[in-house]
């Protein structure tokens, strides 16, 4: 991006912003960082990381505290590119709405291409016609403390039983972050042999076409 044009984008930063006038590709929340080639919002939705490329105009609305949003970690990456391989093995959503927006688990990040797994199908989507990405709210990130915390062995074992709330809290939240790590390492590892499984297919049905009939 251009000195000049950056500058005024630095300007902006912390201020909420709207990004494209119309459709399905305008974007409304606070801008929170300014990197090479992307912008990164925080909006009611979430983070959202917007591809500088497909940015036709930014415009402050002038209201002044913008979008608090859901308080999400931003992810950091030198580029769009590097930020598209920080999100391997995660399940995002890509483009706002429209046709383009599609949602599914990233199985792959190449130079100019993502392979996103939707349902049973591996989609190879071009890195040029991402204008924004972010994680999915449906699939979220798998683990941690979100399946299990304090409310598996929290209070139960040790908390109001025992009048230690320190233990029972302790147990909770390791407890919660053993079964949230355990489900997610086993969520990665469906994705990852369910997109070998399919590249096999598609690799196999390749050979077979280019094979000669014999006759």
């Amino acid at each position: 991006m251009a000195a000049n044009y950056t500058g005024y984008l630095m300007y902006l930063v912390g201020r909420e912003v709207r990004i494209n006038r119309g459709g399905p590709d305008a974007i409304t929340g606070r801008l929170v960082a300014v990197q090479s080639d992307y912008l990164v919002l925080r909006t009611n939705e979430g983070i959202v990381y917007v591809n500088a490329t497909h940015v036709k105009s930014i415009s402050e609305t002038n209201k002044s505290g913008g979008r608090s949003g859901s308080g999400s970690r931003i992810i950091h990456a030198y580029s769009f590119s590097d930020l598209l391989q920080r999100l391997r093995y995660q399940n995002i959503q890509i483009n706002r709405g429209g046709p383009e927006k599609i949602e599914g688990y990233v199985a792959d990040v190449g130079r100019d291409y993502l392979l996103l797994l939707v349902k049973e199908e591996v989609v190879r989507i071009p890195v040029f016609h991402i204008k924004s990405v972010s994680l999915s709210v449906r699939g979220g990130r798998s683990g941690g403390s979100q399946s299990g915390g304090s409310q598996s062995g929290g209070n139960k074992s040790g908390g109001n039983k025992s009048g230690s709330n320190k233990s029972g809290n302790k147990s909770g939240n390791k407890s919660g972050n053993k079964s949230g790590h355990k489900s997610g390492n086993k969520s990665h590892a469906r994705n990852n042999a369910l997109v070998r499984n399919l590249l096999r297919k598609r690799l196999a049905s390749v050979r077979k076409s280019r094979k000669p009939s014999g006759k």
